[in-house]
């Protein structure tokens, strides 16, 4: 349980945390273990008061960049007040105080807006609050971050919490004294110890109302980092900078609402002009085409009238062309029947030559035949003697191949005689 200098009266309500029993970090509800040191959580936890009322400690695990190897440590308590020792290669870095009061600052405003939020001034923060799911459903910050840079080389890792006893991991009581200083003892082992508070950063901070710092090297050598505990009190000077940015935000969402609302009428309105101006159009064209169909109809008309005056006129034309056609046409049967007449006698003296034409080539055309047929008879007779002669010339010359066969059938058979006879008196 932490407790004040001053005696204590009733508690108040909705002034308890919930921490891990390892690391003194908020629990968050509904996690099952603790992201900090893997603590299960569960049941379990240390449920403590408020030093002061609705303001839990500041947990700041805080690492520095040696200026000399690159390596980041933890730096002591000592360099508040000094260089910072890098304990790879024992060179000291210089710490600037603004780099720690730009640290103290960041880490008042995580606690300030983070949860618990046992005020509920952060409710209406809403989205514009950089630390709005610390405490609730993350148990810290790591900064810098997207949304806040720092200017410092400085890593720092913020979140709500209660210290706790070094020795036996129960939250210690802490009593707040004159002049930045504090004792704090274990109500378990009955551990105690008493830090002091740099007058200088007091003098620059005074919400600063309570500072623990815990060696490192035993931290180290387990390979974690042991934490810093601030205790702040009041607003920190993050608070009015995000009401501001929230004011802002919400002003110019209503000034783009207001602009966007009247864009959309003057779009209205600009549409009902369109509107009436199309009608407009429309009625003036429908007034056009009216009076464009009524002038083509007018000429229309006229031009029926014209054509129909002309029509007449080639009506009239064309029955007395029709009178003299037909007096032409009786002219030309007559003609006609003249030259029927006339053809029909030339036909019959045509027909009688042609007939007489005809008779004489079929006469020459006998002729003609006769005289062919006696020449291919004598051709016919010149082509079986001819084939007579070739017949008896093809017998004779196979007689004559036939004679000559036999003849060398004959020598070879000879020679065969020969050839065994002289093989059989050989063998012999």
């Amino acid at each position: 349980m932490v407790q004040s200098a001053q005696p204590a009266g009733a508690a108040q309500p909705g002034n308890d945390l919930r921490v891990c029993v390892r690391c003194g970090i908020i629990a968050p509800g509904g996690v099952a273990r603790c992201a900090v040191c893997d603590e299960a959580l569960g049941v379990r936890g240390h449920t403590v008061q408020c030093l002061l009322p609705g303001r839990p400690w500041a947990r700041v695990e805080l690492v520095l960049p040696c200026a000399h190897c690159g390596q980041e440590f933890p730096p002591r308590p000592e360099a508040l007040e000094g260089p910072a020792v890098c304990p790879h290669c024992q060179q000291a870095t210089h710490v600037e105080p603004a780099w720690w009061d730009e640290a103290v600052h960041l880490a008042h405003a995580v606690v300030d807006l983070a949860h618990p939020d046992f005020t509920r001034q952060n409710e209406a923060l809403g989205s514009y609050n950089p630390f709005a799911d610390v405490g609730l459903r993350e148990p810290f910050a790591n900064l810098p971050s997207e949304r806040l840079p720092m200017q410092s080389p400085m890593r720092l890792r913020v979140g709500p919490g209660a210290p706790l006893c070094l020795r036996c991991g129960t939250p210690v009581v802490v009593r707040v004294l004159t002049q930045g200083r504090q004792t704090t003892e274990c109500p378990q082992c009955g551990d105690r110890d008493a830090y002091a508070v740099p007058r200088s950063l007091v003098g620059r901070i005074p919400a600063l109302r309570a500072l623990l710092g815990f060696a490192t090297e035993s931290a180290a050598a387990q390979g974690r980092i042991e934490p810093w505990w601030l205790l702040l009190e009041g607003p920190s000077t993050l608070r009015p900078l995000v009401a501001t940015q929230k004011d802002t935000a919400e002003k110019q969402a209503a000034e783009r609402a207001a602009w966007e609302a009247w864009n959309l009428q003057e779009r209205e309105r600009q549409e009902r002009e369109a509107r009436l101006q199309a009608a407009q159009a429309e009625r003036e064209a429908a007034e056009r085409a009216r009076s464009d169909k009524a002038a083509r109809e007018r000429a229309e008309r006229e031009n029926l009238e014209r054509g129909h005056r002309d029509m007449q006129g080639q009506l009239a034309a064309a029955r007395a062309r029709i009178e003299e056609l037909e007096r032409t046409l009786q002219a030309t049967e007559a003609h006609a029947e003249e030259v029927k007449r006339g053809l029909e006698q030339s036909v019959a003296a045509a027909h009688e030559a042609h007939r007489a034409d005809a008779e004489r080539m079929h006469h020459e055309a006998w002729s003609q035949g006769e005289q062919a047929r006696g020449m291919m008879a004598q051709q016919e007779s010149q082509w079986r003697a001819q084939d007579q002669r070739r017949q008896q010339e093809l017998e004779a010359q196979a007689q004559r191949h036939t004679k000559r066969w036999r003849i060398a059938i004959g020598l070879w058979v000879l020679f065969f005689v020969a050839v065994a006879a002289d093989l059989l008196l050989a063998v012999r």
